[in-house]
């Protein structure tokens, strides 16, 4: 991360960038000539300081003893890319100098001490500068798994995270809707926004891609558009058609955060604290002033019990308050997917269908779209109730102003606004799962759901899916299609049969009332 120094560096020795033709999608490694850096006590994975006029780019180690000679850095196209540097120019190494406080202060942590806000502050200023090891910062994530956050720490912390990089501004009622973990099919984020834009109101939506997830909205709306867009190009976009649909990853949102979900990603798990503080740090970063979250609970889901969605509900509730954001936090069902398509191309749409309200379109997705908006509207004090606020949705679908102001946004983000949703190519390969028996389907099991799809190869291709012919409580007779699976990869489908072969996401039952008693257990 590029910062300026005021000379405090000492000077290890100066070396010239030697560029090579590769990616790693992570602009902070270099190349070190393995001897040299051992003259100066340089391992691998260590961070060092690259100082030129002036300015610190704090980097982390790669040793070789063949690809860069002494006095030589070898970096890669992300590194060019993020640092003003050319090929052959020479740079000044030196150690990183970290902010005391802020080692200080994640011991503190892990001791379950109360840290300063000049503490946090350091934190946050040497983890958004690369000084911060991921070992290190690991240790700092896993404190909210074990100890309960303090309510002012994390408030301060996600204001400080949201300051960090770009911050936005919009005029008048600016809202934002997100869920906090993927349901299978639950796109209503593409039928929401038009709807609210339909009705003037401001909603610059970002949303990132899918990391333990195969689908996020990022897949989803790229299929539709263009999601890849600059600071200058949302504002314009939004001043336009009062709307984007923006991939958050070239916007500078409280990048921290996005450090911070890198040490945890690998192990699918994420502390409600730090995913609360980054949905937050993100809204206020963006000028959010209204904002509608959606918790799904389910015992497979992210959020497994009703306890805990009522504390996480809390703490959104909270952390709005201190940022001037007018929150409202909905507990919905988490059991079953929402519709019967899975992955990208799909939920994309379905998502068409509705806003061109085809006949054969999903009923329970439109229905949670529709409840999720009406609860905006009332939020943002356009409509005094649901029915009031209903009739106005509707009527935005039915008119088709919702799918115009769609075609508005996906021609301003550089697509065709005319698409059908039989244009949306799907995976030529399948295979149906048949029922071996007269059963119900008892039960759904959303990670495993989740897993599958993803060694369809989601997310990678968006022609990967699930297409589900019976869901929860239906009636399945012997011989009956209960879902088809499609990929592009014939090799990736045989895969997946294997492990259908050995765990269904689907739990099957002949006693039905046992099992909603046990549902009804794990519940409460």
């Amino acid at each position: 991360m590029k910062q300026t120094t005021d000379q405090w560096f000492k000077q290890i020795f100066s070396a010239k960038i030697v560029s090579f033709d590769i990616q790693n999608w992570n602009g902070h490694i270099v190349m070190l000539n393995t001897e040299q850096a051992s003259q100066y006590w340089i391992k691998d994975n260590d961070k060092i300081s690259l100082i030129r006029k002036n300015e610190e780019f704090v980097v982390d180690v790669s040793l070789t003893d063949s690809y860069v000679q002494a006095n030589e850095i070898g970096v890669t196209k992300d590194f060019m890319d993020e640092y003003p540097v050319m090929e052959w120019d020479t740079v000044i190494v030196s150690f990183v100098k970290n902010n005391p406080l802020s080692m200080q202060a994640i011991r503190k942590k892990m001791l379950w001490k109360k840290i300063t806000d000049e503490e946090i502050d350091a934190i946050i200023e040497d983890i958004k500068d690369n000084k911060i090891h991921d070992l290190v910062l690991a240790y700092y994530v896993a404190t909210s798994f074990f100890y309960k956050s303090d309510e002012h720490e994390l408030a301060y912390t996600t204001k400080a995270t949201a300051y960090t990089w770009d911050m936005y501004r919009f005029p008048g009622i600016v809202a934002w809707k997100y869920c906090i973990w993927w349901v299978a099919g639950n796109e209503t984020t593409m039928i929401v926004i038009p709807i609210l834009a339909s009705l003037w109101i401001t909603v610059p939506k970002t949303f990132s891609k899918a990391i333990t997830s195969p689908a996020a909205t990022g897949e989803c709306v790229n299929v539709l558009m263009d999601i890849e867009f600059d600071k200058q190009e949302v504002i314009r976009l939004t001043d336009k058609v009062w709307a984007c649909l923006v991939w958050n990853e070239k916007l500078n949102l409280a990048p921290v955060n996005d450090k911070i979900i890198k040490v945890s990603a690998p192990l699918w798990m994420e502390p409600y604290a730090r995913m609360i503080s980054s949905i937050m740090a993100k809204n206020y970063a963006m000028g959010i002033n209204h904002c509608l979250i959606d918790i799904p609970m389910w015992p497979t889901a992210k959020v497994a019990t009703t306890k805990d969605a009522k504390r996480v509900a809390k703490r959104f509730r909270e952390i709005g308050e201190y940022l001037w954001i007018k929150m409202d936090v909905e507990i919905t069902d988490g059991s079953q997917p929402v519709g019967k398509w899975i992955w990208a191309c799909l939920q994309a749409r379905e998502a068409i269908r509705i806003l061109q309200q085809y006949k054969t379109r999903s009923e329970d997705l439109e229905k949670k779209a529709v409840f999720l908006a009406c609860k905006i509207l009332i939020l943002c004090g356009m409509a005094s109730n649901m029915k009031s606020a209903e009739k106005l949705v509707k009527s935005q679908l039915e008119n088709w102003e919702a799918w115009k102001k769609m075609q508005e946004i996906i021609k301003a983000q550089n697509w065709e606004p005319n698409i059908k949703s039989e244009d949306i190519q799907l995976g030529k390969f399948s295979h149906d799962i048949v029922a071996e028996k007269d059963c119900v389907i008892s039960n759904v099991d959303m990670r495993h759901l989740n897993t599958m799809v993803r060694w369809l190869w989601a997310p990678k291709e968006y022609q990967a899916w699930i297409y589900l012919h019976k869901k929860l409580w239906d009636k399945v007779k012997k011989w009956e299609v209960i879902y088809t699976m499609y990929s592009p990869s014939a090799n990736k489908l045989n895969l997946v049969k294997d492990v259908q072969q050995q765990k269904d996401f689907y739990t099957y039952s002949t006693k039905i009332k046992d099992k909603i008693k046990n549902v009804i257990k794990k519940l409460t």
